[in-house]
């Protein structure tokens, strides 16, 4: 959906929808919190709650919260960047900002990290980029959070990459899409709350997810798990520069460590969720495949001129910046 038609759905729609509360009483500003992920029982979604929450404490009573999940708000997924420039919704979880934050997809990169450490190097060098480039925009970043390895789900028992091949993939970006083109899938790009019926109606085959993401949320739909790490998902916490620049000064500080607290304990909490989710999802019946290290190493083979590519791609910048997360992990 165009954003001029999310303003205007947002705007002649408010009460109707309800995005908006009866006038506050003396300066207090009604904040609308957003998150990419469509469930309200999700940690995700209680997280970004208890940081809308936290953030009308340490306001002082200044702002009030509401808080949403994808798809309740005339929001699409990859449209949560821009909306928050646009002071459609004031604050939010953004997991799909790469389509206007080109060199955000950095992380994202398939076979990039090969560990959690390498990955968290590469999300540090990666902040002052993602700084500028969302500043431009009219966006404040406050923290990021991750959620744990992406790996490939399918409908059927998938057991090795050679079978992806003529099979529809949801992926995350176009790094991802090239990087299994190559493999002979055909990629396909959905926002969250899009995928449950995609994968009931046959739309998709399978997708790059986690045990504690869309593991959770679309498990029942899958028959099996092939355990390749292909990135971990770097997700931003993001506010409104306009809202958060009327705040008094004192308080600013205060909005961002609590955004980094609920940011930190996020991470922490889906890392934890990966390893029960996973066990629980084996225990309804679902078959993990793990690929052997020659296979990893192919696949990334195969990754390294997609690297490039995207690099080349987005422009000076992104070439820097891939050229010094290859030099912090030593690829």
């Amino acid at each position: 959906m165009p954003i001029s038609t999310v303003r205007a759905l947002a705007g002649a729609g408010a009460v109707a929808a309800g995005l908006a509360l009866t006038a506050p009483a003396d300066a207090q500003t009604l904040w609308k919190g957003y998150t990419f992920i469509p469930s309200v029982t999700h940690a995700a979604f209680k997280n970004l709650e208890a940081m809308g929450a936290e953030f009308a404490k340490v306001s002082g009573g200044r702002i009030q919260v509401r808080s949403s999940a994808g798809g309740q708000l005339p929001v699409n997924a990859t449209s949560i960047t821009q909306a928050v420039g646009e002071g459609i919704i004031t604050y939010a979880q953004d997991g799909f900002y790469t389509g206007n934050i080109q060199i955000g997809a950095l992380p994202f990169l398939p076979m990039l990290a090969g560990s959690y450490e390498d990955f968290r190097k590469i999300v540090d060098l990666l902040r002052p980029y993602l700084d500028r480039e969302l500043d431009k925009r009219g966006v404040k970043l406050l923290a990021t959070y991750n959620f744990p390895q992406q790996t490939i789900w399918w409908t059927s028992d998938l057991t090795g990459i050679e079978q992806l091949q003529g099979r529809k993939l949801r992926v995350a970006n176009n790094p991802q899409a090239q990087f299994f083109q190559q493999l002979g899938a055909i990629p396909v790009t959905l926002g969250s709350p899009e995928v449950a019926s995609a994968l009931q109606r046959g739309v998709v085959d399978g997708v790059i997810t986690a045990s504690a993401g869309g593991g959770l949320l679309w498990g029942d739909m899958f028959k099996s798990n092939y355990r390749v790490t292909i990135c971990w998902d770097n997700f931003l916490i993001i506010v409104n520069k306009e809202a958060f620049e009327k705040l008094p000064a004192d308080v600013q500080p205060k909005i961002v460590a609590a955004a980094q607290q609920h940011a930190e304990a996020l991470s922490k909490e889906l890392a934890e969720s990966e390893v029960t989710s996973t066990e629980m999802l084996k225990g309804k019946g679902i078959k993990f495949h793990m690929p052997t290290d020659d296979v990893v190493k192919a696949m990334t083979a195969r990754a390294e001129p997609v690297w490039n590519d995207w690099a080349k791609g987005v422009g000076p910048q992104a070439v820097e910046a891939l050229a010094k997360a290859r030099q912090a992990i030593g690829r």
